[in-house]
């Protein structure tokens, strides 16, 4: 394969999030089957593209590749061709081969669902931090490259599509901040189980009580709704959307570096109160907010009416 085109489908795998292995011979003594320079990119499931010799070796390599690639570490390995030894492979050839195993893991993604003034300036923020950025909106007056000129893509969809248009693992961080409530719960819907890193939905403490709790009447699961960080963001006194925007990018870097805490308050309530009785009996104590001192900047920001 010529070089621009292993190049080319690195620089493909890279802007499709996808993990690689680039293995190359860095050093070849003896009888071996390809040379210094030789180059393969192997991936999590053990597929590659172009060699470095086939047989004993090369599967040698994959398999090293798919271990490295799970560790996320690169590393220089040694393979001797010959049946005995510390880096043997069974082999009679004689030869010697280091190669250099060097990983490729997608950068972590913050996918801004709305792309209103929250998500405009909550955009370069995140490419300060070195995130992979994705915008996606219904309104292509909004979603755009003039309005996001740092993002690394723009989707023009609905939200309720969100988790078909946009490939999610746990490397992606949502952010749900559309220009209704109705659009953040059909967001919602979409990506609650999609097994991102981490999702986050702005609104007030009403609000978000009542999407969550009308998601787990369509039967989404509370244990699902409980991972969700909703009202979104610390509370860092602000009201502004540059404001808000840095205390919803602050609980993401939180949530990375596993300083977040557990549950979103919010979520947690709702599954608290489906699973109890919602409604109080005679003489009893009405239920108790799992968490009253969680209030957060977007909370406040939506109930003053901020355009998101």
């Amino acid at each position: 394969m010529e070089t621009t085109h292993l190049y080319r489908t690195m620089a493909d795998l890279a802007d499709q999030g996808t993990p690689f292995v680039l293995a190359t011979v860095i050093e070849s003594v003896g009888s071996t089957p390809r040379k210094a320079g030789s180059k393969m990119i192997v991936m999590a499931d053990g597929r590659t593209v172009d060699t470095v010799g086939g047989g004993k070796v090369e599967a040698q390599v994959i398999a090293d590749s798919v271990e490295a690639l799970k560790r996320g570490v690169s590393e220089v390995k040694e393979y001797d061709l010959r049946p005995t030894g510390e880096h043997a492979l069974g082999m009679v050839c004689g030869g010697h081969v280091k190669v250099f195993l060097e990983v490729h893991v997608p950068s972590n993604t913050l996918l801004i669902i709305g792309a209103g003034h929250i998500g405009q300036k909550l955009c370069p923020m995140a490419k300060a931090l070195e995130f992979r950025v994705i915008v996606l909106d219904a309104r292509a007056e909004y979603a755009n490259a003039d309005r996001f000129p740092l993002a690394d893509g723009i989707v023009v969809g609905h939200p309720k599509d969100v988790a078909e248009l946009v490939a999610i693992d746990d490397r992606t961080h949502i952010v749900i901040v559309t220009h209704g409530h109705m659009h953040d719960k059909d967001a919602l819907r979409s990506v609650a189980g999609a097994g991102a890193g981490y999702v986050g939905m702005i609104g007030s403490r009403g609000k978000v009580k009542t999407v969550l709790s009308e998601l787990m009447e369509e039967g989404v699961s509370a244990e699902v709704l409980a991972k969700v960080k909703a009202p979104i963001g610390l509370d860092l006194g602000g009201h502004t959307p540059g404001e808000v925007s840095l205390s919803i990018l602050a609980q993401v870097v939180a949530e990375r570096h596993g300083k977040g805490g557990s549950a979103g308050p919010a979520a947690l309530s709702v599954a608290q109160a489906t699973a109890e009785a919602t409604v109080p009996s005679a003489g009893q104590p009405a239920p108790v907010d799992a968490a009253p001192q969680a209030k957060r900047t977007a909370a406040v920001s939506s109930e003053a009416g901020l355009d998101r």
